[in-house]
């Protein structure tokens, strides 16, 4: 029987709202699909993946050959020379016996293609690429927290938006009951059957459930304007919703819902790839201990016309830096790298803990909620069938207004609670698989 009355009380506030102006119907799963899409944050998110995307690409460039071509073009005053001593000789052999050698062009074109390939830097150059994929990951773990809270917010919104409306309708089903009391009682009180007094208590009462209505007719319009603002959309526009709160099934212990916690929720992993990223910090500081090798190779053309086409050359070699003392820096780095790693470690393990806690409060409202439902089922029944009594024992004047005004106070409260617990139920059993990491 309950369950017809709040059928009937939410299809009742539906009519009522949509006889004011023609809204779209939005489900939950759109509504989420909207607010993705519209957030300004997320789309903020996007580029710094893109941007965290090329770093790693950067970082994976310098394990790779590095190649300059190179082309010049010099002009000199004159044409480089060097000059020769005087020489002991006769007059007429001067002209054989030249005073200066020249030594290159006066133009001069040059043309070079150099290759330098990193063979060994201990590790450095490859766990800062492997840095930089982590720096990736997380950033995008970070961009899927964002969009997880993003859903949870929808969620809420959109249930406390069915929330709001139910109530209302609830309000208006109570003012209607009220309003026929008012009437049997005016019909009494007109045939002198009771004192004024009992007129003026169901006149105060009507009065006061019209206070009601008003105020859940605001709560429901401000619910529509909060789940627009989610969503990124004019405040304005009007939305139709869902008419029931769903309830789904808690299938999981809450050491099971721990254990995915563990093993979803983005605020961990990205710790993780942290630390990680430590540890990987700790060789790259560690390889300042260790040379460096490299081979490079080159090729050059020289000559005194663009086409470079006089002489050309080319070298092969490896070369090897070491750094046998740098005062300590490598020593230092080394310690400064250790320290955090140590504290990345730290992190996480302070991280487990509060999400272990989170997901086992979420757990335990998520029972309460359920507890919740079954006891509102029960006393909406009860609450009816006790407004119906009263009713009648009042028609057969056995009763007094005070008994009828509280019997439905009762029933209107039953169903407040039914609506409410329902509501706590489905935005609790979200904030759970949001702490669970799987919403």
């Amino acid at each position: 029987m309950f369950r017809r009355i709040i059928v009937t009380v939410i299809g009742a506030v539906f009519l009522g709202w949509s006889a004011g102006y023609a809204a779209d119907y939005l489900t939950l799963e759109e509504s989420i699909a909207i607010a993705l899409q519209n957030n300004p944050q997320i789309k903020a998110q996007n580029e710094n993946v893109r941007g965290r995307l090329m770093e790693k690409r950067q970082s994976l460039a310098n394990l790779l050959p590095l190649v300059s071509l190179n082309y010049s073009y010099t002009r000199y005053n004159q044409a480089p020379f060097i000059p020769l001593p005087p020489m002991a000789i006769p007059p007429s052999t001067t002209s054989l016996f030249p005073d200066e050698i020249q030594t290159g062009f006066r133009n001069n074109y040059a043309f070079s293609v150099q290759a330098t390939q990193p063979l060994f830097t201990g590790g450095a150059l490859y766990n800062a690429y492997k840095v930089a994929g982590n720096t990736y990951q997380a950033t995008d773990l970070t961009r899927s927290q964002t969009i997880r809270d993003l859903k949870r917010l929808v969620i809420e919104g959109y249930y406390r938006l069915i929330q709001a409306r139910q109530t209302l309708d609830v309000a208006r089903s109570s003012m209607v009951s009220l309003k026929s009391h008012l009437d049997v009682a005016n019909a009494f009180y007109n045939q002198g059957m009771i004192p004024k007094n009992d007129l003026l208590q169901s006149q105060v009462s009507y009065a006061q459930s019209q206070q009601y209505v008003i105020q859940a007719d605001n709560a429901a319009r401000i619910a529509e304007s909060n789940l627009n603002e989610i969503m990124n959309r004019d405040l304005a526009t009007p939305i139709a919703t869902e008419k029931e709160i769903p309830m789904p099934p808690l299938n999981e212990t809450v050491d099971q819902a721990t254990e995915t916690a563990f093993a979803n929720r983005q605020e961990i992993r990205v710790t993780q790839l942290q630390l990680d990223s430590a540890n990987k910090g700790i060789t790259i500081a560690r390889a300042g201990y260790f040379p460096s090798l490299a081979a490079t190779a080159a090729y050059d053309k020289i000559g005194e016309q663009p086409d470079v086409d006089f002489l050309d050359s080319w070298s092969l070699g490896v070369g090897a830096t070491w750094y046998i003392f740098q005062g300590g820096f490598t020593t230092a780095d080394v310690s400064r790298a250790t320290a955090d790693r140590n504290r990345v470690l730290y992190q996480l393990q302070a991280q487990k803990n509060r999400v272990a806690l989170e997901v086992k409060n979420d757990y335990l409202s998520v029972q309460e909620a359920k507890a919740r439902i079954a006891v509102a089922e029960q006393a909406i029944a009860q609450a009816q069938e006790n407004l119906r009594i009263q009713k009648d024992r009042y028609n057969l004047q056995v009763s007094t207004t005070t008994d009828v005004l509280d019997a439905e106070s009762l029933f209107a409260q039953a169903q407040m609670n039914y609506i409410t617990a329902r509501s706590d139920y489905a935005r609790f059993m979200a904030a759970l698989r949001s702490a669970m990491g799987t919403l």
